[in-house]
């Protein structure tokens, strides 16, 4: 049965759960919305599960959905080193420029820049990656990428880092949590929550940046380990289990069952956000390009 599926489905499949919208997936993909619903819907046949929940507010990924996401994944850059391999052995590709982008955000906020990229430099292969951002920043430092967009607050010594935008911090809960009551939601609200929240080895400067806050505010939250998928993140606040503090980008990734509200005032100066890092020693004749059209887009 699986022989049946080809990677065009795989790579429809992961256009709209980053999208969650067939519509805007559509468009990224540069194809009408009836052909991709085939599609996918093709693609669900030959699994024999569903993998998106349609509703009229939009589109989340079922618990299949969830599993396979990070196998299309895989297999696609699999797919791609494949290509990458086989067209350097024939001179076509002269080299790859790699851009890194951090996963704690949702990648629609990520600035699109890799089309216009492509029809550039037509001939230099463009590779996406998606990691947390201190390994991104670990990335470039070692020379296997070239630029990132990463999250701010980030330690990144001897890189040169530009913040392209703020995002807010908000709250994601349950709705059937009675803080879900509440439009605006303080700190005082979440003493005795338990709070999903990321090891401090994964991003030390944004974990130090929110430690500092709660130190200042003498909040002292009952954490709980935070799953590195926020598909997977938003499920277990759907079930209860928690509650988080998010980029309000991550809205977007609608979830059955959870709730967002923003945080009072006095949580103003507790910020996240994405900034572009490359080092200042990368001669790739692409660099100057990217960083123009990352700008760009944000303005």
């Amino acid at each position: 049965m699986s022989e049946s599926i080809d990677l065009r489905q795989f790579r429809y499949f992961l256009a709209v759960s980053e999208e969650l919208n067939f519509g805007r997936a559509a468009a990224r993909l540069h194809i009408s919305q009836p052909p991709l619903s085939r599609q996918i819907q093709q693609l669900e046949a030959l699994l024999g599960v569903e993998l998106f929940l349609r509703t009229r507010s939009g589109v989340t990924l079922t618990e299949a959905g969830v599993a396979f996401l990070p196998e299309v994944r895989r297999t696609l850059a699999q797919a791609e080193k494949a290509i990458m391999v086989a067209k350097a052995a024939r001179g076509v590709v002269k080299g790859e420029f790699v851009v890194g982008y951090t996963t704690v955000f949702d990648r629609s906020v990520i600035p699109d820049v890799f089309e216009s990229l492509n029809e550039r430099f037509p001939n230099r292969r463009i590779v996406t990656k998606g990691k947390h951002s201190i390994r991104l920043v670990r990335d470039i430092k070692n020379g296997t990428m070239d630029a990132a967009f990463i999250g701010l607050h980030t330690e990144a010594k001897g890189l040169k880092v530009e913040t392209l935008f703020e995002d807010p911090v908000i709250i994601a809960l349950s709705a059937n949590h009675p803080l879900a009551r509440k439009r605006r939601i303080g700190f005082d609200d979440l003493r005795g929550e338990s709070l999903f929240r990321f090891e401090r080895r994964l991003n030390p400067g944004f974990y130090d940046h929110c430690q500092l806050f709660f130190e200042q505010i003498d909040f002292k939250p009952n954490t709980i380990p935070e799953p590195d998928d926020h598909h997977i993140l938003l499920g277990l606040i759907a079930e209860g289990q928690g509650i988080a503090l998010i980029p309000s980008s991550l809205q977007k990734v609608k979830r059955q069952g959870v709730v967002f509200r923003r945080l009072q005032e006095d949580a103003k100066n507790l910020s996240s956000g994405i900034a572009v890092a490359y080092s200042p020693n990368n001669s790739s004749e692409i660099l100057a390009q990217f960083l123009e059209l990352a700008r760009a887009k944000i303005r």
